[in-house]
């Protein structure tokens, strides 16, 4: 539990630190929507964007084998961005100013969360070894 609450208030961060650089390309009005926009943006990625990929990958099968799999990188990258640019119109607070930002906002935050995952990751041998 406190894993999560250090990725929540990790991506609650990196959002209001988008938001200030970003020269007003993207927008979070206040604290708490950046905690319910960070929650939401989590929530999408673990159950809609599984359900893309295998939609769009299995499309996109033939593009994947003759990029050698890197199209499932711009592919994951796109729906990303297109998750990012989905909440950010449906969430009042947080906006953002085009698909293209969305998209670069969505890589950044991901490789942050990504990052806190890792250091927040609970290995089950460590337990076993404290005992």
């Amino acid at each position: 539990m406190l894993g999560f609450l250090i990725r929540l208030a990790v991506s609650t961060a990196t959002l209001l630190f988008m938001a200030g650089a970003s020269n007003g390309q993207i927008v979070v009005k206040s604290t708490g929507a950046a905690i319910i926009s960070a929650l939401i943006l989590g929530l999408v990625n673990a159950l809609v964007k599984p359900i893309l990929e295998f939609i769009l990958g299995a499309l996109t099968l033939p593009l994947s084998c003759l990029t050698l799999g890197l199209w499932s990188l711009v592919l994951s990258a796109l729906i990303n961005g297109f998750l990012f640019y989905a909440v950010a119109n449906v969430i009042q607070g947080f906006g953002v100013q085009s698909f293209g930002v969305a998209i670069v906002a969505s890589i950044v935050l991901s490789i942050v969360n990504s990052i806190a995952t890792g250091l927040t990751k609970n290995d089950g041998n460590a337990r076993a070894n404290r005992r």
